[in-house]
């Protein structure tokens, strides 16, 4: 017997499971916590204008309110000098790339202002 069949003639098999079904183990990704931004809202600024600036869509200024509705009584009357608690990213979707995330944010800020 050659030393091929010999080494063929004595290996096991082990049955594997296909590729399919392992699965990774879960994995956990440590990110660092989103810090709250506050800013001064400047004499003649309005929500609208600020939400421009930081998240790109002044539909956003809704969720600056809603942040801030402890101290803002009325958000077409926002006093100078104010200082205000910009809204964490991961708390609303604050994307103005995404046409819905801007249709979201106009529709409830018509539902706030209906209010005043």
């Amino acid at each position: 017997m050659k030393i091929k069949e010999q080494i063929a003639s004595n290996e096991t098999t082990m049955p594997v499971a296909p590729l399919a079904e392992v699965k990774p183990p879960d994995t956990i990704i440590n990110k660092p916590a989103e810090k709250p931004v506050k800013v001064m809202l400047s004499a003649g600024k309005t929500l609208r204008q600020l939400a421009l600036e930081h998240f790109g869509s002044k539909e956003f200024w809704v969720y600056i309110y809603l942040e801030n509705r402890d101290r803002i009584n009325n958000p077409n009357i926002v006093p100078a000098n104010i200082l205000l608690t910009l809204p964490l990213a991961s708390k609303y979707d604050l994307n103005a790339s995404n046409p819905s995330a801007v249709t979201k944010a106009k529709q409830l800020g018509d539902e706030v202002i209906r209010r005043f």
